[in-house]
């Protein structure tokens, strides 16, 4: 099965094909990377949804995961709304086969799960965060506390998370919980 992945920066899509393989890696499952030049907001713009069009005829994806960040902590009715509007939208263009991940606050949050290893890579001493979802900037958090720690390095650092310890962020683990539900279809 082939699996695209659409995100805000191409270090996004790397952190999420690294933490995905773990799980999925067994399943004859191959991850492509979709809008690859194409980053943040401007994911908005119709003139993307046309190339998203062209790239997913081309590529011919089963399923599009589109990775977003929040850039809020929940309630935020509005920019939900805002992520929810690209969302359908976007999904609309690839025959809706698309599911969305959306990183409440950021996709840092993620290494938040798992400070074991954020500690380890870096010699930090943070503590266990019993809700990463109500971390607001997780990335300047993770910064504070290592001056060696930069976002550039989330691929690598995702590569090394405790997938299991990812579920216990209550956003990742429903998405997975949809990816696996399509993915046993």
């Amino acid at each position: 099965m082939k699996i695209g992945l659409v995100g805000e920066a191409p270090n996004d899509t790397q952190s999420i094909k690294n933490l995905l393989e773990k799980r999925y890696s067994n399943n004859n499952h191959e991850f492509v990377f979709m809008l690859q030049i194409i980053n943040g907001a401007n994911l908005d713009s119709q003139k993307t949804k046309r190339f998203l069009r062209i790239e997913y005829e081309l590529q011919k994806p089963d399923i599009v995961i589109f990775i977003r960040d929040l850039d809020a902590v929940l309630p935020n009715k509005k920019k939900l709304y805002e992520r929810k509007e690209y969302f359908t939208n976007s999904n609309n263009v690839i025959d809706k086969k698309g599911i969305p991940l959306l990183h409440i606050y950021e996709i840092e949050a993620l290494i938040l799960t798992d400070v074991a290893t954020f500690n380890n890579k870096y010699g930090a001493k943070l503590e266990e965060v019993p809700n990463v979802m109500t971390i607001p900037e997780p990335k300047e958090y993770l910064k504070k506390a290592s001056k060696k720690y930069s976002e550039s390095h989330n691929a690598d650092i995702f590569r090394l998370l405790d997938f299991d310890k990812t579920l216990n962020c209550e956003y990742f683990r429903r998405f997975i919980k949809k990816l696996d539900a399509v993915l046993a279809t």
